[in-house]
């Protein structure tokens, strides 16, 4: 079959205007990227007082480069959302995705609702990539020693599952640096995407996303054993500690 995964940049989370939408459409079966399109917005691009208060701002230069060279067109959101809808149906998309799709669901309802025109996401039901994350690489003990390895803790002291440092650990690649373009968003939570697909996960569901994944802490398990009046001390560093079928299980 085939997916939508889509991203959007706005300027603000209170009242998110669209200033850049992307999306690609890839078939799940031979993984082949079908369409690549990314928007600029013309009504947020030029109200310039507007747009100097989205959060990547300073990135305005590389849109404009982009649209010099076609690789971006700019034009007003009914339309985006008019080409969007024209291209779920001529592709038969089953489901859209996003990495936090519940911010992107909103940037679509609120710009549509704004502009009073169609919402593309309608058509399609639409699934959260961080849920896949959560359950099929976020807990792994593998991906929690990359964290440790490479410090990738959130502000809070858990562990960071941004896409930025989720395709640095499926990469292998702790240089990566996110664009936060739409459409170059869009291509590397797909590959994130595949990357839980690869682990087991399946099409077209939700999984539950975690508030956070907490940090495994080092511990250490003492033990004493007694014998012929005699006694050993055994010291164990864990991180887990679970049990079955009355066994004690650790794991460092």
């Amino acid at each position: 079959m085939n997916i939508l995964v889509t991203d959007t940049e706005t300027t603000s989370i209170d009242k998110p205007f669209c200033y850049n939408l992307g999306y690609v459409i890839v078939n799940t079966d031979t993984r082949e990227v079908l369409l690549r399109r990314d928007f600029v917005i013309d009504q947020i691009w030029n109200n310039r007082e507007l747009f100097a208060t989205a959060y990547y701002a300073e990135k305005r230069p590389i849109y404009t480069a982009a649209m010099r060279a076609r690789r971006t067109i700019m034009d007003k959101w009914g339309y985006v959302q008019q080409q969007l809808i024209r291209d779920i149906k001529a592709f038969e998309v089953a489901g859209a995705y996003a990495y936090n799709s519940p911010f992107d669901s909103n940037v679509y309802a609120f710009n549509a609702e704004w502009f009073k025109t169609a919402n593309a996401l309608d058509l399609v039901p639409m699934f959260d990539i961080r849920g896949y994350v959560h359950k099929f690489i976020a807990e792994t003990i593998d991906f929690q020693r990359f964290c440790e390895a490479n410090e990738r803790f959130t502000e809070s002291g858990n562990y960071s599952t941004t896409a930025e440092t989720l395709f640095q650990y499926i990469t292998q690649n702790t240089a990566f640096a996110e664009e936060h373009t739409a459409l170059a968003d869009s291509e590397i939570e797909m590959q994130i995407l595949f990357a839980c697909i690869d682990k087991g996960a399946e099409w077209n569901i939700v999984y539950p996303v975690k508030q956070s994944i907490r940090r495994l802490t080092l511990r250490e398990l003492d033990i004493v054993y007694r014998a012929d009046g005699e006694e050993e001390e055994y010291r164990f560093e864990y991180t887990r500690k679970t049990t079955r079928n009355g066994k004690m299980y650790l794991t460092k």
